[in-house]
This record gives structure tokens, sequence and C-alpha cells, in this order.
């Protein structure tokens, strides 16, 4: 026999201090009682009182037997006691696969509600007293339930259990089953994985299984074409076109000719025509116009009409990130030196204008202006000033003529891949600093180049680059471009979306990237952990959602949207036990004995209470007929 709740040693204590303060009761029951008497006329008052000396001893031995045994059975009762080795109990640990393979079709729902099916079966065939935890695997093993002999939550939770967007990672399951056992003190029970068991090719050969391992494995043979990466970025000489490319796998076993579209705008963009071998790979790529804003939707069908097992990964989606452009305003009155400078960035849109026809209220997101000061300063405009005049908002100390460009000031963006020297500057102002400014380019005298940053960004250059020996150089449109990109940094960012699969993402970045300069946030702009393995990142998302890459001026958007299906199926040893097993056949559960022992201990104190209590209904019965119909040998309480 074993306790539930309470040991040995613990019932012995508390039944020892209970029958101890019981029998303390009986022998202190020192209390006054009432006679009744006919008459006081025979009573003669003591002279001193008389003193009476009792001894201690129980007055009603019988009852004090009655009440120590009916709460020594409750005591008992509330130790749980079971009859059977204190062993019997087992510890389970029910794996259930919620990777997004489980989402396939089957002849009845989908794969995942067979696999329900059979973990209630095994739940059904377990002794009451054996622990079962609940475990979903996917690309992680997360814990549902504690070990616990209440069928109630476990069941509920299987009821409850949806396919995940990721890959089953088993060992990883296993590996967690085994050691939840090992924390526990009852005996080891079976760990059990029901599931179709789909693992990627390098895990299905390395799965070291348990010796408790037992399978309840779904078969899952379909043929299915899905979308495995999906990525678009703005084509590099066509800012009006997108190159996208698209991976698609074929996971069954015989080959598929299938339909690739790419539509944007309800428009088909795209569309290929391909034949995929038996567990191949094929990437397309496609260059087309893009149409407007919106998202970017790729969709892969069967030529032939054919079902598909897995529907969830036949069409992804991006949402393309806006087509910004700049507008820049040039006011001038010599346009054609500058034209080629300013508009070889198809990004950049440039209106050229007359200083006479100044605008203060025209649209625009930077303006120029060339050797011209304006009446009034335009309102929140980014302006650039080259060669100021008096009037603009640097104050030039003086003006050197032959003066030679020595030093770029690399901290600063605008300088950023500028290291001329030495080029010689017919004339050039050179600049006093002001609180906020910022050095780019100097001479021996001072700075020629200078930014201000703040809610409206201004830059000046001290000098005319396209009236100069700096035409020549690769500096002018590099500075040019800089300037661009610190006031507008939306309209340069070299953003490319993909749509991947959710879990570890493996991410090269260019060589010589700052690590200070890398940021990986989720899409509610939270930071996500990420490691750097010399050029290559790798961050981990186990849930479906944007994750942002911002690494200088290039910002990646993974949209991890993909059902991760991993492409083999894994094949256990023989000597593995399958099937649910029979009824029972881990051991039978031994009877609750607490009931009958409450039972009698309740019992025991209404007999008590009927024969010995104070206001019984003994009193109700004459003494001498109360004598003869039950015959007892003890008399009746007075």
């Amino acid at each position: 026999m074993n306790f539930l709740n309470l040991s040995l040693g613990e019932l012995f204590a508390l039944a020892g201090i209970v029958s101890a303060g019981i029998v303390a009761l009986y022998l202190l029951d020192r209390s006054k009682r009432r006679h009744m008497v006919g008459t006081l006329r025979f009573w003669v008052a003591s002279q001193s009182p008389t003193e009476f000396k009792r001894s201690r001893k129980v007055q009603q031995p019988w009852s004090l037997l009655l009440q120590i045994l009916s709460t020594l059975l409750l005591l008992l009762a509330i130790a749980g006691p079971r009859l059977g080795s204190s062993n019997g109990a087992r510890n389970h640990v029910l794996i259930l696969d919620t990777s997004a393979w489980m989402g396939a079709r089957a002849r009845q729902g989908i794969l995942l509600d067979q696999a329900k099916a059979q973990a209630l079966s095994f739940l059904a065939g377990l002794p009451a007293d054996d622990r079962v935890m609940l475990v979903r695997a996917d690309a992680l093993a997360t814990p549902v339930t504690p070990f616990s002999p209440s069928r109630e939550a476990v069941i509920a939770a299987i009821q409850q259990s949806q396919p995940s967007a990721s890959s089953l990672n088993l060992q990883q399951a296993l590996d967690f089953a085994e050691h939840s056992q090992k924390l526990q003190t009852e005996r080891v029970g079976d760990i059990v994985f029901a599931g179709a068991g789909r693992v990627s090719r390098d895990d299905a050969e390395g799965i070291a299984p348990p010796a408790n391992l037992r399978l309840l494995l779904i078969p899952s043979a379909g043929e299915n074409v899905g979308l495995r990466r999906f990525g678009a970025r703005r084509a590099a000489h066509e800012p009006d076109s997108l190159d996208a490319f698209v991976a698609l796998r074929n996971d069954g076993a015989r080959p598929r000719d299938v339909i690739l579209e790419l539509s944007m705008q309800k428009k088909v963009l795209a569309s290929k025509n391909l034949t995929l071998a038996p567990g191949s790979e094929s990437e397309s790529n496609f260059l087309f116009k893009r149409e407007g804003d919106g998202p970017l939707i790729a969709r892969v069908r069967s030529a032939n009409g054919r079902s598909d097992a897995f529907p969830q990964d036949d069409s992804a989606v991006l949402d393309l990130p806006p087509d910004t452009r700049v507008t820049l305003t040039v006011y001038t009155n010599e346009p054609e030196p500058l034209r080629p400078l300013l508009t070889g960035n198809p990004r950049v849109t440039v209106s050229f204008v007359p200083p006479a026809k100044y605008d203060a209220q025209a649209k625009a997101d930077v303006i120029l202006f060339d050797r011209f000061a304006p009446p009034s300063a335009p309102a929140n405009v980014n302006v650039i000033w080259m060669d100021p005049p008096n009037g603009s908002p640097f104050t030039v100390k003086a003006e050197q003529a032959n003066a030679k460009l020595q030093n770029w000031h690399s901290d600063n963006p605008l300088a950023q891949g500028l290291f001329t020297r030495d080029v010689e500057l017919p004339t050039a102002k050179v600049f006093t600093l002001a609180q906020g400014d910022q050095a780019v380019a100097d001479i021996a005298q001072g700075p020629v180049v200078v930014a201000r940053a703040g809610a409206v960004k201004m830059a000046a250059l001290g000098f005319n680059p396209v009236k100069s020996n700096m035409r020549f150089e690769l500096a002018t449109p590099l500075l040019m471009a800089n300037i661009l990109r610190w006031m507008e940094p939306e309209a340069f960012r070299e953003a490319d979306v993909q749509a991947s699969t959710v879990g570890t993402m493996s991410v090269a970045l260019e060589k010589g990237t700052d690590p200070n300069a890398v940021h990986v946030v989720d899409g509610n702009n939270r930071p996500l952990p990420f490691t750097l393995d010399g050029n290559t990142l790798h961050f981990f998302s186990g849930a479906p959602g944007a994750v942002h890459l911002q690494s200088g001026t290039r910002e990646s958007v993974y949209s991890l949207t993909v059902p991760d299906v991993a492409e083999a199926t894994w094949k256990p040893a023989a000597s593995v036990r399958r099937g649910v097993p029979g009824l029972g056949s881990g051991g039978t559960s031994s009877p609750a004995l607490w009931p009958w022992l409450a039972a009698l201990g309740g019992l025991g104190f209404l007999i008590e209470w009927f024969l010995y209590g104070r206001n019984s209904v003994m009193r109700v019965i004459p003494r001498s007929s109360a004598r003869a119909a039950f015959k007892l040998p003890w008399r009746k309480a007075s």
C-alpha cells in the first residue's frame, strides 16, 4: 500500500497528535453536573466542605475508542491510500506534431485531425494513475500541460492544437521529452510521437530515437509543388521596373507541370510554364514594369488542374515599398552645365527654373540655389546652396583664389567614399561654422563644404564644381548623390523584399558592413536577436510576420509567411514500437480507498453521538427501557 497525499511518517505523527488530544479531553472532563432530586428537606448543610478526590480515569472508554477509531479512519482517507506498490504510476510525454505539413489534406480533414484521433486513443488506454504531459512540436518543442493524471486538460489542449507555419524539429522534441521525464520521481513511461514525421533531409539521418519511444505515425504521401522563396527589388537601371525571383520545389514522387504567375493590382504581369522533377527545386527570374503601389502576388497552379495536397504554399504576397522619387528644383541661369550632374539618377526628377521665376510656395523635396539668394526662404524644404552670395544662412568669412582641397571628413555621411586631394579650385568661399554645422571638406583656410542638420537640412558648397577641375573628378557626382541621399534617405534606400519561411534565416551582408549599423526588428519595430558570423547574419523568427533588416543605406524586408514544408519523411528502425497499446496495457489502476474510509469514519462518529451524545435521542428513552432494549454492559452517561 502507498499513500498519495501523506507519507507514512506524517500519517503516524498526525494520528498520535489527534489521539493524544482526544484522550486528554476525556481525562480533563471534571465539570459539575446537575442532579435531579425529589426534595431538599433531608439535606443537611455541612459545616465544612467535603473534599472529594476523583481518580484520573476515563469514564466512557468505549466512547473514547469510537472517537479515536473514527478520527484515524478520516486521517487515512485524507492520506489517500492506494493498494499496490508505490511506483505504479508512470510519466508519459505525448508529442503532437503541429508542423506546417500537418495542415495537408487527408481523406477526412487534414493530417492533424488523424494525429489528434491517435493521441486521444492512446490517452484512453492509459491507467488512471499515469501522468501525461502534452508537447506541441514544430520548429520549437512547446510544453502545453504539466505531468498530470487529469485527462481533461490534456484532451482540451489536443483538440485546440492547430498547424503552425514552421517545419518539424523532431530531435529537439525527443530530447526535451527525455529531459522532462528525468526530472520526475515517478516511473518513466512512454514518449509517444503522433504525427507525420516530416523533417529535413539532414535531420532525417541523424535522429536518435529513445528506447521508450512509441510511434503513432500518420501516412502522408501526397503530391505537392509549393513556393519556397519569393523576392523583388527595384531594377538597377530601370526605376519603373521590378526584378523578381521565385523558387519552387516539387515534394511529390512524380514530375509536375505547373504555371507560375506574378500579378499586381489583379493584373498578371509575368508568367512561366515549368516542369519540375520529383524532389527538385527550380528558381525563376522576372523583369517587368511596376503597376503602381500595392502587393505583388506569386501564385503556382497545376497545368492539368490536378489538386495539390498542400495548398497553403501555392501563393505568397510581397508588400512592396512605395515607389518614392525625389523632386529637385534648381534655380540657375546656367542650367546646361548642371544638367549632366543632376539628371543622371533615375530616382531624381529635376526641373530647372530661372531665378527670376522663384516661387516660395512651389512644391519640391529639395531646392538648389546656384549663386542665388531668394528674398524669402522656402518653408519646410531641404536646400542646397551652391556658391552662395550674401543673404544666405551661411556666413562667409573669406574668399580664397586658387584654393586646393586638402581634407574630406569621412565621418560625415556627405563625404562617404570621397578621397580626392589637391584639386585646385579657381575660387572658394570659406565658411564660419555656426552651432550645429559640420565641416565636410576643407582647404588650408577652413571649411568649404558645410552640412547643417535639423528639421530642414541644408548644405553649402563654397564653389561651383562644374566651373572647376572638379567637373572631371568622380567626387563631384558622388558628393551630389551623398547630399541628396542624406536629405531624402527613403528615396535612395536600396530595399529588397522577400517572402520566406518561418525559422532560422541566414543573410549575406556586404563586405565592410559596420556591425553597429546593423539592426533587425519585427513588424512592430521590436528588436530581434541576431548573430554575425563574418559577413553572414543569422536570426530566428518562430512566428509568421515581417522582419526588417537595416544595414547602412540598405534595407531588406523578410515577409516570413510561406509555410516551411520539410522535404523528407523520417523512417525509424523496425524495432521502434508502433501503434496504440491495448487498454490498460501499462498496468491496472489501483482502486481508491478514501471514499470507503471516509464513510466508515463518519459512521463511527454517528454511532458515538447516538450512544453517548449529551443531547442524543437516548435521553427521551427511559433508562430501564434503554438498558432492556440494548442489553449493553455499560451505563448511560449522567
